[in-house]
């Protein structure tokens, strides 16, 4: 891919994760890593083509008509995205509970819908947001990923990040898939919240990247939970559940956030909306589950 076409994409990208916000070309440049006379080559292109549009007082720019178009379109190539915003507001009503739906980008995780109201504990999501794919965001896509762009995906971490991150996905990525679904004890910490807000607005910040996946390590032991013991209680911070496409990929991931105090033995039940919600729009594409290790 060209440089150019690059970070067209990357402006693309930043202004839908910050739909809501205007920004002047130096804003950009910066958030983005690229030199103001670069940044204006590649805003005039896309303003030429109604991607951005420029306010002529202000000299801001946003997403243009172009990008809603281009959405309709995209909607109707893929379903699924529509069907999970439907099924999201049943779900987030029927829990109590703010409810994300995310697929898989390459690299990182895209925010496709938010619905229920925000607990105020958990990251502050919205539709467009990209997080980058490292625990813990992102188990089941992890889980359930064929082999081969398992170790593409590891081999393009840190050199003395690469057998632990493997490590992490061999046994806890089996637990996933015997359940069917994620558990997240309690919520990131609060500098691993701090990093990720960071590289949303930097996304290409390799530092940032490493420095969150070396958090995750030190937080580990109190966010994966191998094992529950039945009588004890779980602070647990979200629930996720694939959804699997017709080749048995993971189409989309459905997360339950914030669902509070839960024993060993309640966690099931707790699993049960979103599993039956992920199930229900897996059949609704005409997805398979595929098959155990």
């Amino acid at each position: 891919m060209s440089l150019s076409a690059q970070r067209a994409l990357q402006v693309l990208d930043f202004l839908t994760a910050n739909e809501r916000g205007t920004f002047t070309l130096s804003e950009l440049s910066k958030a983005l890593d690229v030199s103001p006379g670069s940044m204006f080559a590649v805003l005039k292109a896309m303003s030429e083509g109604g991607y951005v549009t420029r306010h002529p007082r202000h000299k801001t720019y946003t997403l243009g008509p172009a990008v809603a178009a281009a959405g309709h379109a995209a909607s109707g190539a893929h379903p699924v995205i529509e069907l999970a915003r439907t099924e999201m507001v049943k779900l987030a009503a029927a829990t109590g509970h703010e409810c994300t739906g995310t697929v898989l980008v390459g690299s990182d995780i895209l925010v496709i819908a938010v619905e229920g109201e925000p607990s105020g504990q958990s990251l502050d999501l919205a539709p467009g947001q990209r997080i980058p794919l490292l625990p813990p965001f992102g188990q089941p896509f992890m889980a359930w990923m064929p082999p081969a762009e398992l170790r593409e995906w590891i081999a393009d971490l840190p050199d003395d990040l690469r057998d632990r991150v493997a490590g992490y996905i061999e046994s806890y990525g089996r637990i996933v898939r015997q359940r069917g679904y994620s558990v997240g004890r309690g919520v990131p910490g609060r500098e691993h919240h701090s990093l990720t807000r960071e590289l949303s607005a930097r996304p290409n910040d390799s530092a940032l990247r490493a420095a969150l996946l070396q958090r995750f390590f030190a937080e580990q032991p109190e966010f994966a939970v191998s094992e529950f013991e039945l009588d004890t209680e779980y602070h647990i911070g979200n629930i996720a559940a694939p959804v699997f496409d017709p080749e048995g990929r993971v189409a989309c991931c459905l997360t339950l956030l914030n669902i509070g105090t839960r024993t060993g033995r309640e966690v099931p039940a707790a699993a049960r909306p979103v599993i039956a919600s992920a199930q229900l729009l897996t059949r609704q594409i005409s997805g398979r589950v595929p098959q155990q290790d």
